[in-house]
């Protein structure tokens, strides 16, 4: 099921890239995250992003923004003097954010929106190994809301930085857990 919705987000995403009034590009970058609710602190789980996106420009200051990503999301924590209490929550999705972006000069963008994300995989380890996929309880989706500043570099390269945050438990475990994280991307347009 999710390998079909896969695919048919790709195409519908890849028509909106040509047609008439969409502009569209490649997107990567990385992505620093921790899992508020995890009863640890700080960015520390390092992951990669990276996909399609597209954009609709209304006017010279309004545009739709869009991406098709896979994002890596989740918690690392390691102890050096203590390996036994390392614990990692790794979390890959295929994510669709749709941003509303206003073009504050001809270098800034500013922008804010949602993001459904798609769970492919999820994986906890603790000191003692990884934690058996039965007894993980991690929702199929996630929803978030985002923040973007983005800098144009050129006419077909851009950079930006955006700031998630679910709006929506990712577990209905106690404690309930949400995603936050800040997402460092590099953009080129076609």
């Amino acid at each position: 099921m999710k390998i079909k919705l896969i695919v048919l987000l790709l195409l519908l995403s890849s028509q909106l890239i040509y047609s008439q009034g969409f502009k569209g590009g490649l997107i990567g970058g990385l992505v620093v995250s921790q899992v508020d609710g995890d009863a640890y602190a700080g960015y520390h789980k390092i992951g990669i992003q990276g996909g399609i996106y597209s954009r609709y420009i209304f006017n010279k200051s309004w545009s739709l923004y869009n991406e098709l990503k896979f994002i890596q999301k989740g918690s690392n924590q390691t102890n050096k003097d203590d390996p036994y209490s390392d614990f990692k929550i790794k979390l890959n999705y295929i994510g669709l954010p749709f941003i509303l972006n206003y073009q504050y000069n001809d270098k800034f963008i500013f922008g804010a929106g949602l993001s459904y994300g798609i769970l492919m995989s999820a994986e906890v380890q603790d000191g003692a190994g990884i934690v058996d996929q039965e007894h993980l309880s991690y929702h199929n989706y996630d929803a978030n809301l985002i923040i973007q500043i983005k800098y144009t570099l050129n006419e077909h390269l851009w950079i930006d930085v955006k700031g998630s945050y679910s709006i929506i438990y990712i577990t209905d475990e106690a404690p309930r857990q949400f995603n936050n994280l800040i997402s460092f991307s590099l953009g080129y347009e076609f």
